[in-house]
């Protein structure tokens, strides 16, 4: 997984979000594209190995070359919308 991620969650409503900011030198080292199938993969992973049992939904990916992040959103969706961890 990437060192240097930042991870912020928010709840608002009762809906879980979480944004992960990954430095591009990273992102670029393991992946040659952005692409929400990518998002994807990170965010499976990352969740699983942080023992999260989130199901990620609305996921988006932004590259903001000004400040050399790859940004990735998604709401969290858990079963009857409460963490069990």
């Amino acid at each position: 997984m990437f060192n240097e991620s930042r991870e912020t969650r928010t709840v608002k409503d009762g809906v879980y979000h979480l944004s992960l900011q990954i430095p591009e030198k990273e992102y670029f080292l393991v992946y040659d594209n952005v692409s929400e199938n990518i998002a994807s993969e990170i965010l499976n992973h990352y969740l699983k190995i942080h023992q999260d049992d989130g199901e990620p939904q609305n996921i988006n990916i932004n590259y903001n070359r000004n400040a050399h992040m790859i940004n990735i959103e998604a709401d969290l969706k858990y079963i009857g919308n409460a963490k069990k961890h």
